[in-house]
């Protein structure tokens, strides 16, 4: 009896976590974001941005926002969660590493929600990434420093030594 429980309680937990969003039958409202596209001043190489979108619910159904996506994977993200009620606001906040990058860059980001007009909103920022004019590092250097911080021992050994190949020999060297 106590495995046919947890067996229940494995399927219960895998089937609704990947439960997809019904949108075609969830009730619309409108969603207002605050200055959706962005432009921000230069930032030097290996900082970090924070950028927060204030949204507001201008519709009278509460406002679901059920997924948002970056057009980068340097961009972390942070969403409500829950539902946003009427005339109510909550923000996502975007943090961008600059280690990669260098130049211009402009990034979108997606924003799956249960709006009237179109499911997607998306909100745009851009800024120049410049380098230090006493010394600069190699994108490699910033990313494998935080990268070794982030892990904090997790893994053994260097982190540079992955290996490559040859088209013509297709072996690992």
């Amino acid at each position: 009896m106590k495995k046919i429980l947890i067996l229940f309680s494995l399927v219960l937990i895998t089937t609704s976590c990947f439960r997809k969003p019904d949108l075609e039958s969830a009730r619309k409202t409108k969603m207002e974001i605050i200055d959706p596209e962005r432009h921000y001043y230069p930032i030097l190489r290996g900082s970090e941005l924070t950028a927060e979108f204030k949204i507001y619910n201008r519709g009278n159904e509460p406002l679901i926002i059920y997924d948002v996506q970056a057009s980068c994977g340097c961009i972390e993200l942070d969403f409500p969660t829950g539902s946003i009620g009427k005339d109510d606001f909550g923000f996502i906040v975007l943090d961008y590493d600059s280690a990669k990058n260098i130049g211009y860059v402009e990034f979108f980001v997606t924003i799956l929600a249960n709006t009237e007009k179109d499911v997607f909103t998306t909100v745009k920022f851009d800024l120049n990434v410049v380098t230090s004019p006493h010394y600069t590092q190699d994108y490699e250097e910033i990313y494998l420093e935080r990268r070794k911080a982030k892990l904090a021992g997790a893994v053994d050994g260097d982190l540079t030594k992955q290996g490559y190949y040859i088209d013509e020999e297709r072996t690992v060297r």
